[in-house]
């Protein structure tokens, strides 16, 4: 009785798919740039430093909005915002992005409560408007972000959600352990990969891949954020969270993976 790899076998052959080299073909035309968001260590809050890019320390307001909250009430602990610039991997119709979390909560997915993923698609800076913490939030580090473009491809778990012929052909060459051969050709291709705090590109899945789909595509992610000792983040057990968001719907989801 044949196995499902010997049809993989035939139905690549009869593609002319064989090779390490050929696997190489079908996972370069898939590279993403992103940007990887490295997180500096804590410094002082420079003057108007809610009008910079950063984790931790204050956010930015426009006059008649307000902290935002649980849906009893709970003030949620501001993560980070980033304002767009062309050479960030965010989506132009952006100018700000921000994330709140409740921590004792901990939610994992977008149908929980305890989390805000803020949106701006237009700034009013002359409405600039000051909301102290709430005094119930715990104090959170002020740290700057170092942009660093960088290159990201699906990862193992995600690959076949992208490019079904990379996968049939990873398990072709090694049927034992078929994430090998797929990976020896993304280093090749980008170089070691890493969970990182991101805009844009990949998700870096720590368990089985759980990107949201539309159109019978997986929804663009809009970013990730890696566990941060700088900012002293951690979600869950070293985990990292994926947010993603369609930027013709507004669609936007989140979950959080960990070890």
């Amino acid at each position: 009785m044949s196995s499902h790899f010997d049809q993989y076998k035939v139905e690549l052959e009869r593609l002319g798919l064989s090779t390490i080299e050929d696997l190489e073909k079908l996972a370069k035309p898939l590279i993403k740039t992103a940007t990887k968001m490295e997180v500096q260590k804590a410094s002082r809050p420079p003057e108007n430093s809610q009008l910079n890019s950063h984790f931790g320390g204050q956010p930015y307001f426009e006059i008649g909005e307000s902290w935002p909250t649980t849906n009893n009430g709970v003030p949620l602990q501001f993560i980070f915002q980033v304002f767009n610039k062309p050479d960030l991997e965010l989506p132009k119709s952006i100018e700000l992005i921000q994330f709140f979390y409740d921590f004792e909560e901990s939610p994992w997915d977008s149908a929980d409560d305890g989390l805000k993923i803020k949106i701006y698609k237009k700034l009013n800076k002359d409405k600039i408007y000051f909301i102290e913490q709430p005094e119930e939030l715990p104090r959170n580090k002020y740290c700057e972000i170092k942009f660093v473009p960088t290159e990201t491809l699906p990862d193992w778990d995600g690959i076949d959600s992208y490019e079904t012929n990379a996968s049939k052909l990873s398990c072709v060459l090694n049927e034992d352990k078929p994430w090998e051969s797929y990976g020896t050709v993304v280093k090749k291709l980008i170089g070691e990969q890493d969970y990182q705090s991101q805009l844009g590109g990949y998700p870096r899945w720590i368990q089985a891949d759980a990107a949201p789909q539309q159109y019978n595509k997986p929804l663009p992610l809009l970013f990730q954020i890696d566990s941060e000792d700088n900012a002293n983040i951690m979600w869950g057990d070293t985990g990292v969270i994926y947010v993603f968001y369609d930027e013709v719907t507004d669609r936007i989801e989140f979950t959080l993976q960990c070890l």
